[in-house]
């Protein structure tokens, strides 16, 4: 939490993330978006008839999720 807590300090003085975010929240938030989609990528590939266990479809799934998390810590 110590390196989280820096980070978003950093970002924070320097304006490229806004203020008041907590650091434990953005790690669960993290670690959900990346958590479920790996716990079940079968189940869902199978639901939507498309591999998401594919190198390209993680990759856009990665994506995805940095776009997430950049444009919640946005000021």
């Amino acid at each position: 939490m110590a390196t989280i807590s820096d980070l978003l300090a950093r970002g924070t003085r320097a304006r490229v993330f806004r203020a008041g975010i907590d650091p434990v929240q953005l790690y669960v938030s993290i670690a959900a978006l990346s958590y479920f989609y790996l716990s079940n990528a079968y189940t869902l590939s199978t639901i939507f008839g498309r591999d998401l266990c594919a190198p390209k479809a993680k990759d856009e799934r990665i994506a995805h999720v940095v776009d997430l998390v950049c444009g919640a810590l946005a000021p």
